[in-house]
């Protein structure tokens, strides 16, 4: 039985490649760190290797007699160069090492997944080739540049093929999806002002150039843009993901890149709290931030017959539903229920409410008479009326959301200042404002984001008991 060892096998693209691989028979080892999110290989008959590309020494066990190796794990999302390096260079150069070492005799490829990136963006719209040189011009960029140069340096010792992926999506993608909840309400943001040129692949199209490159034999110490050559525009782009979700009017919205560039640092920030995926960084900015992406896969129809078959309009309409479907899971939470999920809220929302109060108290922006309603406002107000509406309205649409939450929060604010009279404001607090009933309506509206971000919360939270059980 031919054997396949994957690097990066429970990412976006190794994912789909170990399917398709399994697919075609094949015996599979995926390398997998101790603390990755294999829930993507889920129900999979594949062999899991612990290690780290990082670490020679696990890479024998997964490597040893192999026919083939996919290499596509990579640092993306992270903050400086040397978090790059680490792993997308010096790592290729332990799997290239490895390789030699304990495959030489059966292996018949070493595929190395490298990016469009690691040449860099053109000058104009015209695509460019394999010929161009390599001029990246992200820290990201440069670690895949380094890799294939590594990479040239085994030419000879091992068989090779580096493929390199434009912008890809499909199910399971994590960076373009973050627009398509903006874009299912009929706002379709465009990326600057100017025009941005790009080409993009299918994932599926994309695995099966993979295979098909690796099991060629005139491919052997060559590099390949793997890449519909469908010449897009980012504003088509978000118009393209509105037709596959039957809302093809939308109100364009430009983002200037220097918002995208202010908000990175932010993002990053946020990174390093929380450990999650980044959602925009430095690096990053400075690649969107550029006009022409624009390649050709033409070599690879003329060397080993693959061409992409699915257009953006097609892929989206694979891709829409898959996400808008697990979207609505988190939503929905079905494998929580009854008092205990009940309660899980009330706590989330009350710790919320804590920190808030205490940083009105620091900040002396309201009193309480008798002080000790801030104990009922805390637990009372925030933990359980507007946990329990969080908890009520969860599969509901965002603005629906915040609608209900700044609707409950401004009456409750309405009715202190007309009646009850159980806290009084520090005098132009918030922002200056003095009149009572606009008052109540911005801090209404604090109480619509509130829902939002309890509901955000608990959404990760649920998402942390998928990937750990």
């Amino acid at each position: 039985m031919t054997r396949v060892f994957v690097t990066g096998s429970n990412g976006f693209i190794g994912s789909h490649l170990v399917r398709e691989l399994l697919n075609k028979g094949y015996e599979v080892n995926c390398l997998i760190r101790e603390t990755s999110d294999i829930s993507s290989l889920n129900g999979l008959k594949v062999n899991l290797f612990e290690g780290d590309v990082r670490r020679p020494e696990t890479l024998e066990a997964p490597m040893k007699d192999v026919d083939y190796v996919y290499h596509l794990a990579a640092r993306l999302m992270v903050t400086n160069g040397e978090d790059f390096e680490g792993t997308n260079t010096t790592g290729t150069m332990n799997m290239l090492n490895v390789a030699e070492k304990f495959a030489s005799k059966t292996l018949k490829r070493f595929v190395l997944v490298s990016s469009q990136a690691g040449v860099g963006p053109g000058k104009d719209p015209s695509p460019i080739d394999e010929t161009w040189q390599l001029s990246p011009m992200s820290w990201y960029g440069t670690s895949k540049k380094k890799a294939e140069e590594i990479a040239k340096k085994f030419f000879g010792k091992i068989p090779i093929t580096i493929v390199r992926p434009p912008a890809v999506y499909g199910e399971r993608e994590t960076d373009l999806s973050q627009i398509y909840p903006i874009i299912s309400k009929r706002i379709q943001p465009k990326l600057g002002i100017l025009k941005k040129y790009l080409v993009m692949v299918y994932v599926g199209d994309l695995v099966k150039g993979m295979i098909k490159a690796a099991e060629s034999k005139n491919t052997i110490n060559q590099a390949y843009f793997l890449t519909n050559n469908q010449i897009l525009t980012a504003q088509e782009v978000s118009k393209t993901v509105g037709r596959a979700m039957n809302k093809s009017f939308g109100i364009t919205i430009p983002v200037p890149l220097f918002l995208i560039r202010i908000a990175a640092p932010f993002a990053e920030l946020l990174y390093h709290i929380t450990r999650n995926r980044a959602m925009m960084t430095r690096d990053k900015a400075r690649e969107v931030s550029q006009r022409y992406w624009v390649v050709s896969s033409d070599k690879a129809l003329k060397d080993f017959g693959w061409k992409a078959q699915i257009d953006l309009l097609e892929g989206m309409k694979k891709t829409v539903p898959d996400f808008m479907a697990k979207q609505r899971e988190l939503k929905e939470m079905p494998l929580e229920g009854g008092f205990v999920f009940w309660l899980k809220y009330i706590v989330i929302a009350s710790i919320f409410g804590v920190l808030i109060e205490l940083t009105s108290y620091i900040g002396k922006f309201y009193t309480f008479n008798p002080w000790w309603l801030i104990f009922v406002i805390m637990f009372g107000a925030f933990g359980l009326m507007l946990g329990s509406c969080a908890l009520i309205t969860r599969k509901m649409d965002d603005l629906i959301q915040f609608i209900i939450g700044t609707l409950l929060a401004g009456i409750v604010e309405i009715l202190n200042t007309e009646v009850l009279n159980l806290w009084t404001f520090k005098y132009g607090w918030p922002f200056g404002i003095t009149d009572t009933l606009i008052r109540s309506i911005v801090l209404g509206a604090a109480g619509g984001i509130f829902i939002l971000i309890v509901n955000m919360i608990m959404s990760s939270l649920y998402k942390r008991r998928l990937r750990f059980g």
